[in-house]
């Protein structure tokens, strides 16, 4: 088998994170300085490509790919035209507890929501929705979670003001016209 392309799929995978030798040594059972060696025979080989968008870049002993400087504006333009995708119900559920409950754990949301959440926070860390504020000081020391600026955003609210009380929630009860998220959802 063909290491050039186990490392690149390898690298591909890793992402943003890059591939260590370390992670190479575990994975094709070899020692560290043969994974070492591995990754930048393929850094120099796969860098002499011209015909590719990508490039090879070591950073504290971590390789991962990155794009070609000749692509930078085609690449600004498409982060600018960002399309913005709905959320699922769930997520706008979970947005909504956070905002109100932040900072908040995941474990705190399971409860709230009554089902797991990790995927859903997962994406909206992703989306830049919410973000780590920090540690819980309890057992297991949980990470706690808050909205971002994007929040405001993503929901077209200036402020946590313009979010309904609490208690103006429980009276609304089972009310269908009544929607948090309404401009999210595009039902204003």
């Amino acid at each position: 088998m063909n290491n050039f392309n186990r490392i690149e799929a390898l690298m591909y995978i890793q992402g943003e994170e890059g591939l260590s030798p370390k992670m190479l040594k575990d994975i094709f059972e070899v020692s560290t300085a043969d994974a070492r060696k591995d990754l930048k025979a393929f850094t120099k080989e796969y860098n002499s490509k011209k015909e590719t968008g990508l490039f090879v870049i070591e950073f504290n002993e971590h390789f991962k790919l990155a794009t070609k400087e000749e692509y930078r504006d085609d690449i600004s333009k498409m982060v600018t035209i960002e399309k913005k995708r709905k959320l699922s119900g769930s997520a706008i559920e979970t947005a909504g507890i956070i905002a109100y409950k932040q900072p908040i754990t995941k474990s705190e949301v399971n409860r709230i929501r009554g089902v797991a959440s990790e995927g859903v926070v997962h994406t909206l860390l992703i989306k830049g929705i919410i973000e780590e504020k920090g540690i819980a000081d309890t057992p297991g020391n949980p990470v706690l979670y808050g909205i971002s600026n994007k929040f405001y955003d993503y929901f077209n609210i200036t402020s946590l003001k313009e979010l309904p009380k609490l208690s103006e929630l429980s009276e609304q009860g089972d009310e269908e016209d009544f929607d948090l998220f309404a401009s999210q959802r595009g039902t204003n």
